[in-house]
């Protein structure tokens, strides 16, 4: 049967979720969580929402799924090693250099991939795999399609699809328009989601083009568990309880009844949480402005609340066993779950004068007695002689200290065993300044004057490699390496055919590797036959992430822009290491072509502009499946600080060309090669001195 997975971002909601019929809920510490948003739980809090979610037989899993730094990686490991402590039946992750420590410390515990990863395909499957994940958690935005096909191709590993809850327009763990508008980062649990707000595309008012309805999978129940997928889940862990509540009801009926809820319950719940962004039909149809709830909304919540938290509804079936034979020694009580767990307790000695007569109906009725605990008796074996008597209060009194003793076994953390921190990965000196890269966007970019400057790597994306291979002739004649830039994102299997088709003429004109920031992606380069680079979606923030990359094959990888100039120095590197020193980020790569739904037609082979009511304006460019990229929209700019990250213990630095014309792309290089002292407009720095939280 499927598991109902609800989230718990609060104490509250914990309750929530169980009573009302959640197999197992997420949730997180203080720190280090892709959803700081939400309450979230302090140590002591946390022990008692484990302790709590045992005892009902509701399992827990501890999300631990922010990108995390070098110097956080040791309170990340202890955060881990005290939920199992508590008891934890896995840990969600996103950092792969997390993931290979907790390998090593934490061998028997359970790791889960974290949505974030971006496992859109088979081949990212087979990946999280080889690695060592027990369970995919898969992007919120693949069809049912998609869903069965990577499911299918995964086993014995499991998967597990969104079916509850908000939709980005962005492609998972690609999106940083929150932290580069100058708010939180989305990596670090802190989106501010400036994609709810209000833009315009080509000169048209489309209010919120980045902007979607809940997803909502109820109909399709059914055909997910035929599917084999593991596990069902909710999202948004910032939500009011209620709604934890409200979809654990729902959903946990489709599952275990196989039934679909009422039109008006539907109905009910379809206003309650519209101005949450509910609704029936969502896929990617833009949600509008958010309303606020009703009275009648209000009283619903209400009513939701009432129940969860007035009752005890999740009760574990036991079984009593009640031996009375003489009035010479005590009752002896006992009791077991269905999980095995077994508790004995005496009770009070046989006498004369006791209002309930041991009789093994009479004593039956009183072990039925178990309301407001979460245990319901199923079934109760006596052997008693009939002609004794006890005092039903002190028998009542034992049965609760046998029940309290049940509930200690059931809290009772398993033993799992501990290992050791690993230990740091080796430092890679430089000890020459690092090389210089550049990255391209368009055919008209690659002139033989920009070849002049002899460029390390020259990065193209795969599409362009394929279809015009000559622009590489002039960095060839100067020793530049050709590496292909491979799609952020990859989901069908025409797709897949797609992009080894290009591989195979971009592989048949002499290019040999690949830039990668997608694992399964990757995967299928690999297999081509090509070699890998890494870059920025792989979320290198750490040292043991470019080991992990290392071991799996990678010539060198790019860390996150997220990190300080500081981080960056003061990170071993066991790879070869590149950072981004000039031009605009990819903010987000978008599931839909925006340009599309704008003009009612796809003009993303021209690029686009998308204004925010700020007075940014955000290029956006075709991506691989009629998709988009939008760029930041300002430039990176370090052209005059280059021995601030030049002694950094780098490989290379990157310049990347985005939407700037051939002449741009000259006067920026002359810059940064020969110090020409030029200098765009909307620079910024970026985040390598303001760091994130």
């Amino acid at each position: 049967m499927l598991e109902l997975l609800v989230p718990a971002g609060s104490p509250e909601a914990v309750t929530a979720a169980v009573q009302n019929g959640a197999d197992a809920v997420y949730l997180s510490f203080d720190e280090l969580t892709g959803c700081r948003q939400a309450v979230n739980f302090s140590d002591d809090a946390f022990e008692a929402a484990v302790r709590y979610c045992r005892v009902r037989g509701c399992r827990v899993y501890l999300a631990l799924n922010s990108l995390v730094m070098d110097d956080e990686l040791q309170k990340a490991a202890g955060l881990a090693l005290r939920a199992q402590r508590a008891g934890v039946d896995a840990v969600i992750l996103r950092d792969l250099g997390l993931f290979r420590i907790l390998r090593r410390l934490l061998p028997e515990m359970p790791l889960f991939a974290d949505a974030a990863l971006g496992i859109y395909t088979p081949a990212g499957a087979a990946v999280a795999a080889q690695l060592g994940f027990r369970r995919i958690f898969l992007p919120p935005e693949l069809s049912l399609e998609e869903i069965r096909r990577i499911t299918q191709a995964a086993a014995p590993v499991e998967t597990a699809a969104y079916v509850q809850g908000s939709l980005c327009a962005c492609a998972q763990g690609l999106c940083h328009m929150s932290v580069l508008a100058g708010h939180g980062s989305a990596d670090r649990g802190l989106c501010a989601a400036p994609c709810r707000e209000t833009f315009t595309l080509g000169g048209r008012w489309d209010t919120t083009p980045l902007s979607w309805k809940d997803r909502c999978m109820l109909p399709d129940i059914p055909a997910l568990e035929e599917a084999g997928v593991a596990c069902v889940f909710l999202g948004d862990r910032e939500s009011r309880p209620e709604y934890s509540a409200a979809f654990a009801q729902v959903y946990g009926q489709a599952i275990r009844e196989n039934q679909q809820p009422a039109g008006p319950d539907l109905e009910r719940l379809e206003s309650a949480f519209t101005p949450y962004g509910f609704s029936r039909k969502a896929t990617y149809e833009a949600a509008g402005e958010p309303s606020q709830p009703g009275r009648e909304e209000e009283r619903f919540c209400a009513e939701l609340r009432r129940h969860y938290t007035e009752s005890e509804l999740r009760r574990v079936p036991v079984e009593f066993a009640v031996s009375a034979r003489s009035n010479l020694e005590p009752i002896r009580l006992g009791v077991r779950d269905e999980d095995g767990h077994t508790a004995v307790q005496e009770g009070p000695i046989p006498g004369p004068g006791g209002d309930l007569a041991l009789s093994e109906g009479r004593l039956a009725e009183a072990m039925y007695r178990t309301a407001g605990t979460p245990f319901r008796c199923r079934d109760v074996k006596v052997a008693a002689a009939s002609t004794l008597s006890v005092n039903s209060g002190e028998l009542d009194a034992a049965r609760r200290s046998l029940l309290y003793k049940l509930s200690e076994e059931r809290a009772r953390p398993p033993e799992r065993k501990e290992g050791q921190f690993p230990p740091d990965p080796a430092m890679q000196v430089y000890p020459t300044l690092p090389a210089v890269n550049f990255s391209f966007q368009t055919a008209a970019q690659m002139t033989p004057e920009m070849a002049a400057f002899r460029p390390r790597c020259v990065y193209a994306p795969l599409e362009l490699l394929a279809e015009r291979p000559e622009v590489l002739e002039p960095f060839r004649e100067g020793g530049t390496l050709p590496v292909a830039i491979l799609p952020a994102v990859v989901c069908t299997q025409e797709e897949e055919e797609e992009l080894l088709a290009l591989l195979d003429k971009v592989r048949a004109a002499g290019v040999e590797q690949v830039l990668a920031g997608n694992l399964g992606v990757a995967l299928l380069a690999r297999q081509a036959g090509m070699a890998l680079r890494g870059d920025t979606g792989l979320g290198v923030t750490n040292a043991y992430t470019l080991q992990n990359l290392a071991s799996a094959g990678f010539l060198s990888a790019t860390v996150s822009f997220q990190l300080t100039i500081q981080q960056i120095r003061e990170m071993p590197k066991p790879l070869d290491t590149e950072i981004l020193a000039y031009g605009r980020i990819p903010v987000m790569v978008t599931q839909t072509c925006l340009l599309k739904a704008s003009a009612g037609r796809c003009t993303c082979a021209t690029p686009g502009q998308m204004a925010d009511t700020h007075g940014g304006v955000w290029p956006v460019t075709r991506h691989f499946g009629c998709r988009n990229t939008v760029w930041a929209s300002r430039k990176l700019w370090l052209g005059d600080l280059t021995q601030e990250w030049a002694n950094s213990g780098l490989w290379a630095a990157r310049l990347v060309f985005s939407t700037e014309s051939p002449r741009e792309c000259l006067e920026v290089a002359n810059s940064y090669l020969l110090g020409t002292g030029y200098r765009p407009n909307g620079m910024t720095r970026g985040l390598y001195y303001r760091g994130v939280e």
